[in-house]
């Protein structure tokens, strides 16, 4: 065992630190004693207080991320007191925004998802459970170590608390693909929860151990293996817990929901007859069920021409399965065989030539991009002659191939999970001769023996409903032990699961504390194996030397931007060393005497004269250009998920609605479409539900939200400690070109003219103070005012409609600034 002193500062004891005793007028309360006796060591000063109005500012957008109104910046402003900065900081702390915003941090380090990730990325129907339990626990300021333990056993730890199962969702948050009982899969599913666990809560690569001894930290493969130990026992589970009359509405809703899954499944490989007239020459298909197709012409036919027109007149907005679309094929001996042209297939993005054999599709060509509009007619021509085919829409060549499996056959006309019209067939020889001219009755069209089929729509929404209630039921997305009885656990050679060592019991890492729990044996009747909650325990308690340390770094970090410990997730050997060592251990100590209050180490910060400086940099403290000894705030770009909240705020279109299933705005079907499966709902229109806090937005591993992902909304797949703000052109272009942007400019614009008129100042003025928490100078008003002069000659044509384009056209100027993305 090392001695204390040999150790590196991380995995020593937390020091009993004393408050310097320097005398300053600047010290708002111990914090800045640190910060200050720090400063005077490198001969620097600390910089004034900012401005009161860009003080709270600074404090609403920090706590809670959206900005304050501007009666509570006139009226701090008037009265910018201690006591009244300590008062809304109390205001902030205890209002529900602030655990939205916070828990924002949390979910980032906990890899927060809705779905799977990897290839089919299956949706995690009940995480946002998850997500709910960490808003919650920063707004109540739950313990810290309590929120550690909960969430490594609360299943161990209270089994009768819906909340104690949620919380264990940190331990099965990451990627994974489906199929945990593959083993290879199951050991990578407890490698993620060993780096996370052993990442978050204290600072530690452990997961750099798997395959040999960490190449820098004291931290064997042995223990690497003795932390699997402890979850290896652990299965994902589906938990409820509810009410006897719950628990039959549960049973009910899955049980209906199996039977229209199944037949949802069985309809994507039968033939439904459908609903086919035939009017005025036109072929109507009017029911919208999964696979509706008929046949007709003759099974001997082998070189023609097809030409027909087709309109489809709509298509479900959720479909089964990528095989929605128009169907037409040819050299066909039936419905179910022949070349067949899928157009608007893959979500209506793309159009595909398969090879049909006893209703077995077979992909021949890749896909083109392609797309079909409702109620508007298409020309489609298809030519076969010998081997090679021709295949045109709009007289835009889809599709030459050369394939001689069919050689002869009819025509098969169809849609899947849409309706359509058809008019102006002929099928010609190659010779000229007419071979058919126009469509039979519909008594002579070949189809499917029975007429079986149902409303995909009608079946999909019933679906989607009893996906509501079942959301609604006390359901928990969680892990717990298959038993008490632990499974054994070896160390894997050279990190591969198949090859197995020695037998390694649980432990944690002896290199890093003294303090080693015993992991006893459960007690009689137990339901698992107690080791998670020894574990949680040991990192929970006050003895922990990193424990601690960590979280008030963290909190320093999302304040100021930059942790007192740079590498927050890494206080090993390889990671920063920290730039005011007594302060961390100050706090840390501070943070435990506390009760492991969060809100605590809050005000601590934001009451010191360190926080409250202002950002402007100074030629005198040119030593410390990037504020990392804090002679000045620390400038920063806003998070991804506050630039959308503030658009939402100042537009004044905010859904306030807190918790719940998270909600899918739209997104543009080009990046929809990138995907091999229909991974987003189509969202024509956004209303009041979709603007809710980002904090809500649906996470879909495969599909990045784009104005969140832009702006550096970190990846689900790995922890994230910090994010890094980068400066990337696709960043204006969100804020210039998304649709997103300018209708929230728009609805700005109206409630703005709805409220001022035409009284271009007061209207001016009121948009400064929604977007930026500000009136406008003199210089800006008047630049303003000649922009809006400027705006309404460009739109003279608006039909009366001018000051509103014009008032539209400056909001979205706002949002463009400097000062709308970044916090000073």
């Amino acid at each position: 065992m090392a001695q204390q002193t040999d150790r590196h500062w991380s995995f020593r004891p937390l020091r009993h630190t004393s408050v310097p005793e320097l005398q300053s007028d600047w010290a708002q309360n111990p914090v800045d004693l640190f910060i200050l006796q720090q400063l005077q060591h490198e001969h620097l000063q600390p910089s004034p207080p900012a401005a009161p109005d860009q003080r709270l500012r600074r404090l609403y957008l920090d706590l809670l991320g959206l900005l304050p109104g501007k009666d509570q910046i006139e009226a701090f402003a008037a009265s910018p007191t201690d006591n009244h900065w300590s008062q809304i900081i109390d205001q902030l702390l205890a209002s529900p925004k602030y655990g939205e915003r916070w828990g924002r941090h949390w979910l980032d380090l906990a890899k927060y998802a809705d779905s799977n990730g990897f290839e089919f990325d299956f949706v995690r129907p009940y995480a946002w459970r998850y997500r709910d339990y960490v808003i919650s626990a920063f707004n109540s300021d739950k313990p810290y170590d309590q929120f550690i333990k909960e969430q490594l056993a609360g299943d161990e730890i209270d089994r009768t608390s819906l909340d104690a199962w949620v919380a264990t969702g940190f331990c099965r948050n990451g990627p994974t693909v489906g199929n945990q009982a593959l083993e290879k899969n199951r050991y990578e599913e407890l490698h993620d929860v060993i780096t996370a666990t052993t990442e978050v809560f204290l600072g530690l690569t452990v997961g750099c151990a798997r395959c040999h001894d960490h190449k820098f930290d004291p931290i064997t493969q042995e223990d690497y293996y003795s932390m699997l130990a402890i979850f290896h026992t652990t299965s994902k589970r589906e938990h409820f817990i509810g009410t006897p009359e719950q628990r039959a509405l549960y049973s009910e809703l899955k049980a209906r929901k199996k039977e229209l899954d199944t037949k949802g499944r069985s309809a994507t490989n039968d033939i439904q007859a459908g609903d086919w007239n035939l009017q005025n020459g036109i072929l109507n298909q009017t029911s919208m069920v999964n696979n509706t197709r008929v046949w007709f012409g003759d099974p001997n036919w082998t070189d023609y021409t097809l030409e027909v027109e087709l309109l489809r007149t709509r298509v479900t907005e959720q479909p089964f399965s990528f095989d929605a679309g128009i169907y037409v094929a040819v050299r066909a001996s039936d419905f179910t065989e022949g070349y067949t042209i899928q157009l608007g297939s893959s979500d209506d993005r793309e159009h595909a030539l398969l090879y049909e054999i006893n209703n077995s599709r077979h992909l021949m060509t890749p896909k083109v991009s392609g797309t079909l509009t409702n109620q508007q007619w298409y020309k489609l021509r298809i030519s076969m002659t010998g081997s090679r085919g021709k295949v045109y829409l709009d007289n835009r060549l889809l599709f030459d191939f050369e394939d001689a499996r069919h050689k002869q056959g009819g025509v098969t006309l169809g849609n899947w999970s849409a309706t359509s019209q058809w008019r102006n067939l002929r099928v010609t020889a190659t010779d000229g001769t007419l071979l058919r001219d126009g469509f039979p009755d519909p008594e002579g069209l070949v189809r499917a023996d029975k007429d079986d089929g149902f409303d995909t729509e009608a079946l999909k929404k019933e679906i989607a409903d009893i996906d509501r209630q079942l959301a609604l039921l006390p359901l928990a997305q969680s892990i717990t032990d298959e038993s008490s009885t632990a499974k054994p656990t070896y160390i894997h050679i050279r990190g591969e699961y198949d090859r197995k060592g020695a037998l390694v019991e649980p432990r944690v890492p002896s290199g890093v504390s003294d303090n080693v729990p015993n992991f006893d044996e459960p007690m009689d009747g137990a339901s698992t194996t107690g080791r998670r909650r020894t574990l949680a325990n040991w990192i929970a308690n006050p003895q922990n030397p990193l424990t601690a340390r960590v979280m008030v770094n963290r909190i320093w970090q999302y304040h100021f931007g930059r942790g007192l410990v740079e590498t927050s997730s890494n206080f090993g050997l390889l990671g920063l060393e920290p730039t005011h060592p007594e302060l961390l251990d100050w706090l840390a100590a501070e943070f435990i005497r506390s009760g492991w209050s969060v809100k605590h180490i809050h005000r601590l910060v934001l009451a010191s004269a360190t926080y409250q400086q202002s950002s402007t940099m100074r030629i005198s403290a040119a030593s410390d250009i990037d504020a990392k000894s804090l002679s000045r705030f620390p400038m920063r770009r806003h998070d991804a998920e506050v630039i959308r909240d503030r658009i939402l705020q100042a537009a004044g279109t905010l859904n306030t609605h807190m918790g719940g299933p998270g909600v899918h705005p739209r997104i543009e079907e080009e990046v929809i479409g990138t995907g091999t499966t229909r991974k987003w709902p189509r969202v024509l229109k956004e209303d009041s539900s979709h603007w809710r806090r980002s904090v809500y937005v649906f996470v879909r591993r495969s599909v990045p939200f784009p104005l969140l992902e832009s702006f550096d909304a970190p990846v689900s797949t790995s922890s994230c400690s910090r994010r890094v703000a980068t400066i990337v052109p696709t960043q204006a272009l969100q804020l210039l070109n998304s649709r997103f942007v300018n209708e929230q400019s728009w609805q700005m614009a109206q409630s703005l003219i709805q409220a001022h008129g035409d009284d271009r100042r007061s209207l001016i003025d009121a948009a400064y103070w929604r977007a930026l928490g500000r009136r406008p100078s003199e210089h800006e008003l008047s630049l303003a005012l000649g922009y809006l002069r400027d705006s309404e000659t460009l739109h003279q044509n608006a039909g009366g409609l001018q000051l509103t384009y014009a008032a539209q056209d400056l909001c979205h100027v706002l949002f463009n600034l400097n000062e709308f993305v970044f916090m000073n």
